[in-house]
């Protein structure tokens, strides 16, 4: 990754969060569990870092009480 990060979490007591970064001009975010991995990282960049904020956020809203669908099965996981 060539992004520059200004503060890094610490690796130890970590908690899951996103962290938003500059990279090729742009702002993206990357979501990581509490033991420090990457689960997930915007899909694009946002020009603005307002915008890349509120996508982060939203996708923490919403994937909150999010329902697991099995394509395989064609149903929802209870």
């Amino acid at each position: 990754m060539t992004a520059s990060l200004k503060s890094v979490p610490p690796t130890t007591g970590h908690v899951k969060h996103f962290t938003l970064f500059r990279e090729k001009g742009e702002w993206h975010w990357m979501l990581s569990a509490a033991n420090a991995r990457k689960i997930a990282r915007s899909a694009h960049g946002y020009h603005d870092k307002h915008d890349c904020m509120r996508s982060a956020r939203a996708l923490s809203m919403a994937a909150y009480n999010a329902s697991i669908f099995n394509a395989e099965d064609d149903a929802y996981e209870l």
